[in-house]
């Protein structure tokens, strides 16, 4: 049921239907994303299907990617913490793997984790603000 990602992310189903489960933040991932960009609002939040070690030593951490301006922040948060910005600019080449279900960030190559398994649902708006070509124009439209 779970399978290793690339770069050390962990990928899990959302559950056995595959359907997406709303998800919230707790109060540890709220502050970390305050600390990250101050009082702005994000325009989107996604829990990825990635989850990394983060100092559980029962489970794995979910990683959440939200888009706040015109950055992309990726975040998890336990006994330790996991943080990256990069500028939505310098992610023109981001894509959507249909093979492995999985959002692929690039070109930035300095993020330690780039490829996070989500659903084409939760993909599709995410892409839509990174990289609105690679959508094509059918699901621009939608």
């Amino acid at each position: 049921y779970h399978r290793r990602g690339e770069q050390g992310a962990r990928n899990d189903d959302r559950s056995p239907q595959g359907k997406q489960q709303e998800e919230e933040m707790n109060a540890l991932e709220e502050q970390l994303l305050r600390e990250a960009v101050g009082d702005a609002k994000p325009d989107l939040c996604i829990r990825s299907g990635a989850r990394i070690d983060a100092g559980r030593w029962w489970r794995r951490t979910p990683v959440w990617l939200c888009i706040v301006g015109g950055d992309l922040v990726m975040l998890a948060v336990a006994r330790r913490r996991y943080i990256e910005k990069v500028a939505i600019s310098d992610c023109t080449a981001s894509r959507y793997s249909h093979a492995t279900g999985e959002l692929i960030i690039a070109p930035a190559e300095n993020l330690r984790f780039n490829r996070f398994k989500l659903t084409p649902r939760e993909a599709i708006p995410l892409l839509a603000r990174i990289n609105p070509g690679s959508l094509g124009r059918t699901l621009q439209n939608q």
